[in-house]
Formats: structure tokens, sequence, C-alpha cells
């Protein structure tokens, strides 16, 4: 607003009081956000998500994750600490493709009972990257392939018992991620994992092999933040936290006179944190 010579001085500086009050605040706000908006006075290369410097990427790192685990009415909770591998190629408005593997493993217990699990879980994906006309954001739809493998020793009184999931599903969802300033992205991951072809099998039952309904409420999602390492973006660091719900389906085997075998499903609600180094080339 321009301000009429007439109004004097006085008026001047409590008008510049007043707008330091509400933009000095707004200016501070705008350092962290103003790269997303494609101000001309910085190079490309800072307006850019570090990562996509380059088309791909490979990333690796370890895990830490609180269970908490309903077996046959029984919760069973505790920890898991697990590792992880990934690679991605994601070009700017064109194909994208990324393969992850994770295996992870711990103890937890109940009253009275003790549980181990394995857990194995790889996925293919296939999808496309739009991204913005200044590369600040980008978002990836997705689906493809995972496989999913959970193994249970439940140890109890009088003995123990051993139960072996393989779970092919479905993966459905999306990457985005939006630079905040020339160091630091964030980003939100969703994924929704319906299964297709779920079965268990149970020890001491000489290895047979079940069945089971296939569940659709399957989830995870992921607030990954990238910390670039390097001047020339040639590592960042990831902080990935995330929250998993999974649902093994009950068994839908009958013995021969028809009743069920009635093998209960399970739920599964994951909590924790992923640290990956990731090098894009």
């Amino acid at each position: 607003m321009k301000i009429s010579p007439a109004l004097g001085s006085r008026i001047k500086i409590n008008m510049r009081a007043v707008l330091s009050i509400f933009f000095q605040p707004l200016g501070v706000l705008l350092m962290g956000i103003v790269p997303t908006l494609c101000i001309a006075d910085f190079p490309p290369d800072a307006l850019s998500l570090g990562h996509q410097s380059a088309v791909s990427h490979v990333q690796f790192g370890a895990s830490y994750t609180y269970a908490d685990i309903k077996i046959q009415g029984d919760f069973f909770r505790g920890s898991l600490g697990g590792v992880q591998v990934a690679y991605d190629y994601r070009p700017w408005d064109s194909l994208y493709v990324g393969l992850k593997a994770a295996w992870k493993q711990g103890r937890t217990a109940s009253k009275g009972a003790h549980h181990s699990l394995t857990y194995v879980d790889v996925q293919e994906r296939i999808g496309y990257t739009y991204a913005s006309p200044c590369c600040s954001w980008e978002f990836t739809p997705f689906t493809g392939l995972g496989y999913r493998f959970l193994r249970h020793k439940l140890d109890q009184c009088p003995g123990s018992v051993r139960f072996e999931y393989n779970e092919f599903y479905i993966p459905v969802g999306f990457l985005c991620d939006f630079v905040v300033n020339c160091w630091i992205d964030i980003g939100l991951n969703f994924t929704w994992m319906p299964q297709i072809y779920p079965t268990v099998k149970i020890s001491p039952l000489a290895g047979s092999r079940w069945i089971l309904k296939s569940t659709w409420e399957n989830f995870v999602v992921e607030l990954p933040i990238n910390f670039i390492l390097h001047d020339c973006h040639k590592f960042f660091l990831t902080v990935k936290p995330f929250y998993e719900h999974w649902k093994d389906g009950r068994s839908t085997a009958k013995t021969s006179s028809g009743n069920s075998l009635g093998l209960p499903a399970n739920n599964y609600n994951f909590w924790g944190v992923e640290v990956n180094l990731t090098y894009p080339f």
C-alpha cells in the first residue's frame, strides 16, 4: 500500500510497525517454503528434488518396528529389527519402475506365551511419475505384484507350534514428494495391498498347506524425510516413519464331515521407522 506524504511521519512509523508485526513471521516462514515457488534467483538444481538429479537410485538401510499382533484372541506385543533394500527408476513425466525387499525378525509376548515372528516382503511396482513444471513436487501412482512371508513360532505349555504364511497381493498406491528447501524433501506414500492367494503351512501337521480367505484391509502409510548430504546431491539420508496394518484371513478348509478347521484370522499393527542411505545415479 502506498502511503500519502500528507499522512505525516508519525503515521508512517506506526504503519511500519504494524506491517512488521504481520509480515516478519511470514517472511521467516517463506524462507523455508520459497524454493517450492520456483523463484528465478535460485539456480535450477536448487529448486529440484534432490534425489531426482538422476533418474535412478538405490536405497538400503535398517528399521525398527513395534508390533501389536492379535493371534487367536490373544495380543502379542514386542519389537522387530530389520533391513531393507530398494531400487527405483523414476524419471519425471515418464514410466516408473520399482523393486523393494524387506526382512524383519523379533519376539513378542503375551500372558503365558512367547512368540517369534519372521517377516519377509518383496514388491515390484510399475507406474507413471508426474512432475510440476518447476520440479518442486512429483506424484507417482503405481500398481504391481507383492509377496509376503510370515513365520510364527508360538511357544506355550505344553509345547510349540509353527505357522508359515505365504501371501501374494496386488499393491496399489502412490508416492508423493515435495521440496522444503535445497537440502530437505518431504513425502507421503500410501499402499493398499489386497491379497490374491494366501496360504498357511502348519507344523507339526505333516506339512499340510491350507488356503486362506483373502483380506482387503491391508495398507501402509509412510512419511519419508530426505536430507541431502552432499553438495552435488550424490547421497542423501532418508528417515521414514510408517504405520502398517495387515490381516491374515481365516482358514476356508473343512474336514470330510464338513466341519471348519477353525484357524482364525490374525491382525497385525506395525509402527516403526526406517533409516536409509540413498545413492542416486
